[in-house]
């Protein structure tokens, strides 16, 4: 019998379930040189979305200011409720009750005490004492005294409050200060 050469044989080919790759040159080269393209793309709207993100967060934080500055304007109110009750007194059986509003400088009037504790400063002596300190002494050597000088003490002092308007612009300053 004769031998049937297995490479030469060749099976027809199916043509109708093939897929035929057909390359668009222009689209090929604008996707193979494209990369730096695409990443500037890329980086460009991370830039873009981190901005708004900021303006977004501005944003929140002045709304959380404007609403804390509200509530400490409507926790400084006074309570009408309250002003009725510090004129009125109550009378029970044997108990008589008068409500008032306490300070510090009428407690000490009534009992005789110095008063509110708040801090004095003397000038006059800051500059005894510096006098006392320009005098050359042979012992001290420059930067190297015994006696430190005594650091003055600035007072800050708050603006004048006349109107509600000044009031107002002074505790939103407190209330949006961190």
């Amino acid at each position: 019998m004769a031998q049937v050469n297995k490479k030469n044989f060749k099976k027809a080919k199916n043509r109708k379930n093939k897929t035929l790759l057909v390359f668009n040159e222009e689209k090929r080269r604008e996707f193979l040189s494209g990369f730096h393209k695409r990443k500037l793309q890329r980086k460009k709207h991370a830039q873009e979305k981190l901005a708004q993100e900021l303006k977004e967060e501005r944003k929140r934080l002045k709304h959380e200011a404007r609403e804390s500055y509200k509530e400490l304007v409507v926790s400084r109110r006074p309570v009408p409720e309250l002003d009725d009750l510090l004129a009125e007194e109550y009378e029970d059986d044997d108990v008589t009750v008068k409500v008032t509003e306490l300070s510090t400088l009428q407690i000490a009037q009534q009992n005789n005490w110095i008063g509110e504790n708040r801090p004095q400063y003397e000038v006059a002596n800051d500059q005894e004492e510096q006098s006392e300190d320009e005098q050359p002494n042979e012992n001290n050597i420059p930067g190297m005294e015994l006696k430190e000088k005594p650091k003055t003490k600035v007072k800050k002092e708050l603006p004048e409050l006349k109107t509600k308007k000044d009031i107002k612009r002074v505790l939103k300053k407190k209330a949006t200060k961190n």
